[in-house]
This record gives structure tokens, C-alpha cells and sequence, in this order.
């Protein structure tokens, strides 16, 4: 019984970091379509050759600064992910062991 509470347990735990991932990918979006409004209102405010190259590095900085979030979040996802599928491979493990105590 208390085995069934354990994994329960567990399984709630995962339920609840792939919902804190999804929403961290839902803000990710959000964030993401602030920096185009962002570089989209500069670039209607600014206007010229040397603007555009001011406007082109702050754009490439945001992105760079993008690509590190993207590349922490994947790390985030696999990390659920191993945790689920071990979570799944003990639980297979606990029903093959119930089914052979009960041969």
C-alpha cells in the first residue's frame, strides 16, 4: 500500500513539472513576441543607417541571450522526460514484481 502511495506521489510530482514546463514554454512565447514588438518599435523610432546598426546588435544580443534561455529549457525538458520514463520503468517493475509475489 504504501508503495502505490509512493508512486502516486511521484506521479503527481511529475504531473506538476511538465505543467511548470508548460507554462515556463507559454511565457517563453510571450517573451518572445515582446522582444519583436520591442525591435519593431525601435525600429519605427529610429530611423538611419547608424540606427539600424545600433538596432541590428541590440538584436543580436537579445537572441543570443534567447538561444541560452532555449538551450536551459531543453535541459528542463529531458530532465522531466528521464524522470518520467524512470518513473514509468519502476512502476513497470513494481507490477512485475506484484505479479510474480502473486504467482
Amino acid at each position: 500500500m504504501q508503495s502505490r502511495q509512493r508512486d502516486e506521489d511521484a506521479w503527481k510530482e511529475q504531473i506538476k513539472k511538465e505543467r511548470q514546463f508548460e507554462e515556463l514554454e507559454q511565457l517563453f512565447s510571450k517573451a518572445k513576441r515582446a522582444q519583436a514588438n520591442v525591435l519593431h518599435t525601435f525600429q519605427d523610432a529610429w530611423q538611419g543607417n547608424r540606427s539600424r546598426q545600433r538596432l541590428g546588435l541590440v538584436e543580436e544580443t537579445m537572441t543570443e541571450e534567447w538561444q541560452k534561455r532555449k538551450k536551459q529549457m531543453y535541459a528542463v525538458d529531458d530532465a522531466i522526460q528521464a524522470s518520467r520514463r524512470e518513473h514509468q520503468r519502476a512502476q513497470f517493475a513494481s507490477k512485475e514484481a506484484d505479479a510474480h509475489a502473486t504467482d
